[in-house]
């Protein structure tokens, strides 16, 4: 084809990609029908374009969360994917196609992350194959480290498949939210039965090849008050990292709140007093790290969520919050990351910025979570002051606060933020 229709051609691609509500569809049908272009040339006229201007106008991607099934064998009653679960599962070809899209848009990153996700990725053990093999052929021709992640239940889990983990150096992630009264609280099976004697199985079927086990704790208002000996149980079952978060879409509060934050005191306190070797808890060591240099979070940024159709989402949290179309959708793994004013909301962050501004938080505060904002405003870009609570909380936790006056800290904050900034 002529040089300078190829031009006019990108020239035409980059105006769609970087409108609105960018009908990429529509765009493809037209290069194939008014120009000598095969499908298959127009599609990859427009993934080029893409992805060259999205290298040159954003940073590279180093993380891919890929949804690899919508099912689960559980029905936690929390479940932010609740309203998404099917029984669709990620086809190979998708699979393939999502792991390309990593690579392509990497730039000169030498490490990259994938975390097989779902609904339950284990009920599609075929594709955790599939894209750790394939991703790995990629990684080793490139010259790139891969690293492999998967957040799972444990349930399904059995000698051959912890097997392959350690094989492949993926590393688990156990959603546990604390002893079996807790846990059996609300993560139960279709038929309403608790799970925790499945998935503590599931940990020691694991804990044979897999040394260092993470878990990830949801905490309910209902379940606060049970936080530090849960960590403490599950510490002594085997567990060595902890993922602890509070459950959100929901209201807490400002007792619960309290008792949260006065437990999650207690547990850095136990933490920091006698560091061990074989004990990690993340959200200590990074907020005492200091916050990231940017508003929001990686989600659009650095990271991408993929769901079994082969859409692009910013994260599987944003992906689960309609189930009729992706919320700020940035692309489809055929085409690659087309919807570029969507991904220049998400890294700039220009309205959130200006929204905390306006609610006299922007100097102590960088967003928070855009689920959480959704879930309390029903826009992204919102803050959510309940997020915002937490968030100062928690950081007056890590400042080395202790455990008696956590509760009294925790009660002033709390009253002060609600009359002021709520």
């Amino acid at each position: 084809m002529d040089h300078t229709i190829v031009a006019n051609l990108s020239e035409e691609i980059r105006a769609t990609v970087f409108s609105q509500s960018p009908d990429i569809d529509g765009l493809h049908a037209r290069l194939e029908r008014d120009f000598p272009l095969s499908s298959e040339d127009a599609r990859t006229l427009i993934y080029q374009v893409a992805a060259s201007v999205n290298a040159s106008s954003f940073p590279p991607l180093t993380q891919l969360e890929l949804i690899l099934t919508e099912g689960c064998n559980l029905a936690c009653t929390y479940c932010f994917e609740k309203d998404m679960l099917g029984y669709k599962r990620m086809p190979l070809e998708i699979a393939q196609l999502v792991v390309d899209v990593l690579f392509d848009y990497a730039g000169n990153e030498p490490d990259l992350y994938i975390t097989h996700f779902g609904g339950e990725p284990t009920l599609n053990f075929r594709a955790i194959q599939h894209v750790t093999e394939y991703s790995e052929g990629k990684a080793s021709a490139c010259g790139k480290s891969i690293h492999f992640k998967m957040t799972s239940n444990g349930v399904l889990f059995n000698e051959s498949m912890v097997n392959y983990f350690a094989q492949h150096k993926i590393g688990v992630l156990l959603s546990i939210d604390g002893l079996e009264s807790t846990h059996n609280r609300f993560r139960v099976d279709k038929r309403g039965r608790g799970t925790f004697e499945r998935v503590l199985k599931g940990l020691e079927t694991l804990k044979k090849v897999q040394t260092w086990i993470g878990v990830k704790m949801t905490v309910m208002p209902e379940n606060a008050a049970n936080l530090f000996n849960d960590v403490l149980g599950l510490y002594g079952l085997g567990a060595n990292q902890f993922t602890i978060g509070y459950a959100t879409g929901i209201k807490w509060s400002k007792e619960d709140m309290e008792s949260y934050v006065h437990q999650l005191s207690k547990v850095f306190q136990w933490y920091k007093q006698a560091p061990r070797q074989d004990l990690r808890i993340a959200e200590f060591d990074d907020v005492a790290g200091g916050e990231a240099s940017f508003f929001g979070c990686q989600a659009g940024r650095n990271s991408i969520s993929v769901a079994v159709n082969g859409e692009i989402s910013p994260c599987s949290k944003i992906l689960a919050l309609n189930n009729k179309e992706v919320l700020s959708k940035l692309g489809d793994v055929r085409y690659g990351l087309t919807h570029l004013h969507n991904r220049f909301e998400l890294v700039s962050c220009v309205h959130l910025r200006s929204a905390c501004e306006n609610k006299g938080i922007a100097g102590d505060y960088q967003g928070g979570c855009f689920v959480e904002n959704y879930d309390d405003n029903r826009d992204l870009f919102q803050p959510s002051m309940q997020g915002y609570k937490f968030s100062q909380l928690t950081r007056s936790v890590c400042s080395g606060c202790n455990a008696s006056s956590g509760t009294k800290a925790t009660s002033a904050a709390v009253n002060a933020n609600q009359s002021g900034r709520s």
